[in-house]
């Protein structure tokens, strides 16, 4: 249930930044339903618009009546076909704006409305300001539905608008405005709550990768200590107890030997690289703590040495994709994870059985892919590769290195 005591409407996160999975998902489905159930309201209006051309100027009803048309089929083309919602939205608020503004310029000069007939954009008041909310921010929205409706309660005063009597215009606005608040108020407090689970999302996958990133520095914390301890003090013990020339020959090979070691990492103890083997250790821990099921493979040379911002954009990048696949592919849908570790850098491979998608048909106001991962990875210097098609599943392949 929305906690209204901390609801802040102009605090809205739409889903045009980077991804919003529940936020686009509400306004999928926000559209959908506004352009089905709008859709008895408008038709009921076209049909009153119809009815009333004979005695409005063909020069302003034609227009009005195409472009208020072409809005309403563009909602439901919108809503299911191109995801361009909020373009649609927008247009149909707007020309049903226009039409009612310029209403007396398409009533013909000495003629008014008939008695106890409504001008036909007035079933468009309401349904303009509800498209508001769904297209526009917050605080455009409440304006354009504010002043719309002062407009047409003004308006209505005059032959050309009806010129009705004060209650029944009172009561018409009324019944405006209250449908465009009531309805508008349940779209923000629904993203609003959308955001919400957003944003703990997006904490989460941040705090998954930091956990990565610390458990690896932690490995490879360890993988150091024990090679000082295997090498470095064994050789010194040695060395202060070597007498003879044979002795003292072999702890110099051993030296020799140590000191290679150590310079096999040579950001060690700097803070600014991770080797490749603690890295992956780190990240398959916090992939299965993602998807238990998930199956895992390894492959690693110890050479590798990543870049603290490195770890982190690949950590966040994979776990995404893990997400991704979570919320797209389907219950039925199994996930693999292959980490590969080569000379030139690392190789990472999201895998799952789902439904797969063509990359072409993303709506592009669905940021997942381009900002959360392809983008992510493509800042520290590395590539992303997707390889998906329906019914086919998807790979997500995430390179860095020398080559990448």
């Amino acid at each position: 249930m929305a906690n209204l005591s901390n609801f802040n409407p102009f605090k809205y996160i739409s889903d045009s930044g980077p991804e919003r999975f529940a936020v686009g998902r509400v306004n999928i489905l926000l559209a959908r339903i506004f352009s089905i159930g709008g859709l008895a309201v408008g038709v009921q209006m076209l049909l009153n618009a119809w009815s009333q051309r004979d005695i409005l100027s063909p020069q302003f009803f034609w227009p009005g009546f195409l472009g208020v048309g072409l809005g309403q089929l563009g909602l439901i083309y919108g809503a299911f076909f191109s995801g361009r919602n909020r373009f649609w939205q927008r247009w149909y608020a707007r020309s049903i704006e226009i039409v009612i503004i310029t209403w007396f310029l398409a009533m013909p000069p000495g003629h008014s409305m008939p008695e106890g007939m409504y001008p036909w954009a007035w079933w468009g008041v309401g349904l303009a300001a509800v498209s508001a909310f769904a297209g526009l921010p917050p605080f455009r929205a409440i304006s354009f539905f504010v002043v719309l409706d002062l407009f047409w309660f003004a308006a209505r005063f005059f032959p050309a608008y009806g010129a009705v009597d004060l209650w029944l215009n009172l009561q018409d606005t009324v019944l405006t405005f209250l449908f465009a608040a009531v309805l508008g108020s349940l779209i923000l407090v629904t993203r609003y709550e959308a955001s919400k689970v957003d944003e703990a999302s997006t904490r989460k996958i941040a705090a998954a990768a930091d956990q990565a990133r610390a458990e690896a520095e932690i490995r490879e914390k360890t993988r150091l200590d024990a090679l000082v301890h295997d090498k470095v003090l064994t050789t010194l013990l040695l060395a202060s107890k070597a007498s003879s020339p044979g002795e003292k020959h072999s702890v110099a090979g051993l030296a020799i030997a140590a000191i290679t070691s150590l310079n096999s990492a040579p950001t060690a103890g700097k803070g600014d690289a991770i080797n490749g083997s603690s890295f992956f250790a780190a990240l398959e821990k916090i992939a299965l703590s993602q998807d238990g099921e998930m199956k895992v493979t390894r492959t690693e040379l110890e050479s590798v040495w990543v870049p603290e911002d490195v770890a982190t954009a690949l950590s966040e990048a994979t776990l995404q994709a893990i997400v991704n696949s979570q919320q797209h592919a389907g219950s039925a849908a199994k996930r693999e994870l292959h980490l590969k570790g080569h000379r030139n850098g690392l190789k990472i491979v999201v895998k799952d059985t789902g439904r797969g998608f063509r990359m072409s048909r993303v709506p592009k106001n669905r940021l997942g892919l381009r900002i959360s991962i392809i983008q992510r990875v493509e800042i520290v210097g590395g590539r992303v590769f997707i390889d998906s098609h329906p019914g086919a599943g998807t790979n997500i392949i995430l390179e860095w290195g020398s080559h990448a």
